[in-house]
């Protein structure tokens, strides 16, 4: 089984601050420089398996524009080389470049396969960098920022027809030194609760009385695994105060869910729930 953490999509930044802001000091930005390439390694632990890949990342600027381009180029799950998976996935952009309205825009992963969650969680850390959590609100060690509109994420597949969940994202500026810059992001379930399950028996909360957060329904041959929720990740990013770029990345990522196996797509026919508990664990380190 594969799950994944939160997508960030389609966050609208507020202006609107957590508390009143000291005198501006520090300010994140990302510099590009043309024909910059950068290697990074993620690491996934999850339920004793573990997941490698090897990401190279191209540096552009185009009409004054800067972005990466990214392309997979190893992956190892359980000691299975599964690296020609990952050349053929075919290389995308992101950016964070304020200039650039479809920075954040997270490639169709329809072919992904195994390399689905290091492309998700990768657009993970480079979202809690982005303005769509109010990153350029962070000035001083400590000042945190709480982003007003909720992040609604979509990670299904061509394996996972339903992938979705709901977080409310809290930034905090954790460090500053003279060449680094340490941001932990906050991603919990919203006390309000908003996300739409598949069907009203997934309703219950699962964690108390939390609204669940969190949905997967995933093919499992014939039939159909789905887990519902609450789900939560905090992410701790060091960055080069310099050029902004990722140092290294860290997400937990546990979730308390219901599960239940049925006969069909519509979750219609299925076995009793059994609740579980999941924990994911990535790095990500430039090489």
């Amino acid at each position: 089984m594969v799950f994944c953490a939160c997508v960030l999509v389609a966050a609208t930044c507020s202006s609107a601050s957590a508390s009143p802001s000291p005198a501006p000091g520090y300010t994140y930005h990302r510099y590009y420089v043309n024909g910059q390439v950068s290697r990074y390694t993620y690491t996934e632990l999850q339920s004793g398996t573990e997941v490698t890949a090897v990401a190279r990342l191209s540096s552009y600027v185009r009409h004054g524009i800067g972005g990466e381009q990214i392309k997979w180029v190893a992956l190892y799950s359980s000691g299975q080389d599964l690296s020609a998976q990952a050349r053929a996935f075919p290389p995308y952009d992101m950016s964070l470049d304020p200039k650039d309205p479809d920075g954040l825009t997270l490639p169709n992963t329809q072919t992904a396969g195994q390399l689905q969650n290091p492309v998700d969680d990768l657009y993970t850390f480079y979202g809690g960098l982005s303005t769509a959590v109010g990153i350029d609100n962070l000035h001083q060690p400590g000042q945190s920022y709480v982003e007003p509109t909720l992040l609604n994420g979509n990670f299904s597949s061509a394996t996972a027809p339903v992938g979705q969940d709901l977080v409310q994202a809290t930034t905090t500026l954790t460090s500053l030194s003279a060449q680094l810059a340490t941001f932990t992001g906050s991603f919990q379930p919203p006390p309000g609760g908003g996300l739409t399950l598949s069907q009203p028996w997934m309703s219950s909360p699962v964690c108390g009385s939390t609204p669940n957060n969190f949905e997967l329904v995933q093919a499992e041959g014939s039939e159909y695994l789905a887990l519902w929720g609450c789900e939560s990740f905090t992410v701790t990013t060091v960055v080069d105060r310099g050029s902004g770029q990722i140092v290294s990345a860290q997400m937990t990522n546990p979730l308390q869910v219901d599960l239940t196996l049925c006969q069909d797509q519509a979750l219609t026919e299925c076995a009793p729930i059994q609740p579980t508990t999941l924990q994911r664990t990535v790095q990500l380190t430039r090489n």
